[in-house]
Parts: structure tokens; sequence; C-alpha cells
């Protein structure tokens, strides 16, 4: 583990949820930044919403462990739902605002992610590129890592 160990891990499973989240989440060993056992980092502070359960995890081992059914990622018709929790704000972000916030700049689709407002508003923040891998609400750095299977939990 690389973030220091506490008491305040929980591991939840269905049909019950974690209920220190305003969204329904369940995990392995989660902390209060939905770190968990099986990614504990400090940038893995990030729930993933799945496709068949429309609940969030912190990463589909968590899914597995939790519950009794195959993982389906988060359905691209449904990209402009909330589908992401920022475990260090509490902020939900839909799957479009996550995956076009990525280091690649990529949009779902492939292509280079349009300017929005809230981009000029980001690049003037703390961080030196507007699209590094951070919670666009509190900057928070997400796990680039993450990018390299995102096709786990969100239809690609």
């Amino acid at each position: 583990m690389d973030t220091p160990p506490t008491d305040d891990r929980r591991t939840t499973t269905a049909p019950a949820t974690d209920d220190r989240f305003s969204v329904p989440l369940r995990g392995v060993a989660v902390d209060p930044e939905t770190r968990c056992a099986h990614w504990d980092s400090a940038v893995d502070v990030v729930a993933l919403r799945f496709g068949c359960c429309e609940t969030y995890y912190p990463c589909d081992a968590c899914h597995d462990a939790a519950t009794d059914h195959e993982a389906e990622p988060w359905p691209r018709d449904r990209f402009d739902e909330a589908a992401v929790l920022c475990g260090a704000c509490g902020a939900t972000l839909t799957a479009r605002e996550y995956l076009d916030g990525d280091s690649e700049g990529q949009s779902p689709s492939g292509n280079r992610a349009p300017p929005d407002d809230g981009e000029a508003q980001r690049a003037a923040g703390s961080r030196e590129r507007p699209d590094d891998d951070a919670c666009p609400r509190c900057d928070a750095a997400f796990n680039p890592g993450c990018r390299a299977h995102r096709d786990r939990y969100f239809e690609v």
C-alpha cells in the first residue's frame, strides 16, 4: 500500500452500499477517498459506475469481489450521465468529462476533445496543462495508468 494504513477502511458487498459516499458504492477495504485493497496510491481516488448494477466501485476487482454477476462497462449512450466519483472532493463526473480529461486529450469517439468553457478556467488553475489526469472540480490527480484499461469501465 502506498497510503498510510488507517482504521477507516470498509468492505461493502451487495446489496449494501458504503454510507460515507453520496452515491451507491461498494468495494474491498475502501478508504474515505475511494482507494481500495487493489489500487491504493495517492492518485487512486476515482470510483466508477458499472452499467450492470448502476453502482460505483474503485476498480473492476472490487466489483468482482462484491457482486455475484459479471461486470458490464458504462454504456456509450449514457456518457452524459454521472459515472465517475472523485474520491477527493466527492464530485460526480459524466463519463464524457472523465474521458475527455485524460492526458491523451481524446474524447470517447477518439477525436481530440473540443475546448469547453471550463477548459480555460482549468488552464488558468494550478495545473500546467488543461488535459492532465485530474478532477476538473478540485484538481486532485487521477491515476494516468487507468487509461490502459478504460474498456473495462466504459463502452469504447
